[in-house]
């Protein structure tokens, strides 16, 4: 296979032309932000920080936190969405601010590390809580049952975005609904306030001191808000991009916030922070306390709805990224095709679907994939948003229908804050760390023998 020839995109990243087709309007966009942020996480994250926290009060700040600093990030990447609605998002942005390499290396972390491993662990999500309703229920069907998800929705996918957006919004809409009656059922049903003690841990008790416990909690639940910037990469499918890519960034992090402090706060209510470290089903725990076993079918429903959903949202904008390397010269050629009748990067799906199913067949727990790729990611989103300072100075009239709210401060809170939590949980798990960021390292011998090759090529 050769590679495409690289070419200078940098006039082209401001403009809204493009092959293919806008079927996603606002809503749609919005949907995908929140489908793809409400995944597994806020079923398998609350446990995880409820352990390392060891008090209620602790652990409602770290989701704070999180919220607070996404959304800080958020209104920088709607600047960027805005500007330059182009597909691929970070992809784009990151190669017009630092240029190919730097691109490149996100492009090669993202595919290699992070988004079909991300569709394998979510969909073996999905197969899991389906064995609730299904006995016996092997190891060998539970993984069949998550290739054949993942291979399903990846043929929707190629045959139009159009599908994939009506299955985004009806599981968006679901699942939101779901937690919604979770958290209605736990204010409402005699709810206990003692469960909210300890408020505060004992000092004794955090061995890594509070920075390092929050910080390691951070990266569970972090790893729940994931998906915020990914109307970013399905921009030039999105109607009317420069006014609905910053909204539909906003406004679905804004929802999925509330949503995440009021599910959250359910859980202890329920349960207690003691009781949600312990838990390995935290939301059907919380359910079966509530109105008894019924209460497990129902929220493994949720749950297959919204793992479901996420899977999809992968595959929506996954291939994106694929596409926009592809299409920068950064990948094989063949995978910027668009197929002629459905508009779609339909050689991109396939290859992100045949990855991810290969992914299942090796897939580790959701904790470690998450603490593996945390702190290479960060690196990207650290990056990216320091680019709003740079665009600002380099193209200061480049279209911007929405700037950054709150800016110097937002992003320079973002940029900070982010720093110090990206030392610290490199500090605090170097093993899980330094996997991640070895992968985004490796990118750099690649990525020149890539450019070798095709001047290699292009001089024979």
């Amino acid at each position: 296979m050769s590679a495409s020839r690289p070419a200078d995109k940098s006039s082209d990243a401001f403009s809204t032309e493009t092959e293919l087709r806008r079927d996603l309007g606002p809503v749609s966009a919005t949907t995908v932000i929140i489908g793809m942020i409400i995944g597994s996480g806020i079923f398998a994250g609350p446990s995880i920080v409820a352990r390392y926290t060891d008090s209620s009060g602790l652990t409602v700040l770290v989701w704070v936190i999180c919220g607070l600093m996404s959304f800080c990030g958020a209104v920088s990447y709607a600047e960027l969405g805005g500007m330059m609605p182009r597909a691929g998002g970070v992809f784009v942005y990151l190669k017009e601010a630092y240029g190919p390499l730097w691109a490149f290396l996100f492009g090669w972390t993202s595919l290699l590390a992070v988004r079909p491993a991300n569709m394998a662990a979510i969909a073996i999500v999905f197969s899991t809580y389906l064995g609730f309703f299904i006995t016996p229920y092997p190891d060998w069907m539970m993984r069949s049952v998550a290739v054949f998800t993942v291979v399903m929705l990846g043929f929707i996918n190629y045959f139009g975005i159009r599908f994939g957006a009506l299955i985004q919004n009806l599981s968006t809409f679901l699942k939101v609904g779901g937690l919604g009656v979770l958290v209605l059922f736990a204010l409402t049903m005699t709810p206990d306030f003692g469960q909210f003690n300890p408020v505060w841990p004992e000092p004794e008790t955090l061995n890594l001191g509070i920075i390092g416990v929050i910080s390691l909690g951070m990266v569970a639940a972090f790893g729940a808000y994931d998906g915020w910037d990914s109307s970013t990469y399905v921009a030039e499918e999105i109607k009317n991009p420069r006014r609905n890519v910053p909204l539909s960034i906003i406004l679905g992090l804004a929802i999925t916030m509330v949503v995440y402090l009021l599910v959250n706060v359910a859980y202890i209510l329920v349960l207690s922070n003691t009781g949600v470290a312990q838990s390995e089903r935290v939301a059907s725990d919380t359910m079966q306390q509530l109105i008894g076993p019924v209460g497990g079918a129902f929220i493994s429903i949720a749950v297959l709805v919204s793992t479901f959903g996420t899977v999809n949202g992968h595959l929506m904008t996954g291939p994106r990224l694929c596409y926009a390397m592809a299409k920068q010269g950064m990948f094989f050629s063949w995978v910027a095709h668009i197929h002629p009748v459905y508009k779609t990067p339909s050689n991109a799906i396939i290859l992100l679907t045949c990855g991810a199913a290969v992914y299942i067949v090796f897939l580790g727990s959701w904790e470690t994939i998450i603490a593996s790729r945390t702190a290479a990611l960060w690196l990207f989103y650290i990056t990216n948003t320091y680019s709003i300072f740079l665009f600002r100075r380099s193209h200061p009239d480049a279209p911007r229908p929405y700037r950054t709210w709150g800016y110097p401060v937002t992003p320079a809170i973002f940029v900070l804050i982010g720093v110090t939590f990206f030392v610290s949980i490199v500090v605090s798990d170097p093993g899980h760390s330094l996997l991640g960021l070895c992968i985004t390292g490796l990118g750099v011998p690649v990525y020149r023998y890539w450019v070798q090759r095709w001047q290699f090529e292009e001089t024979d």
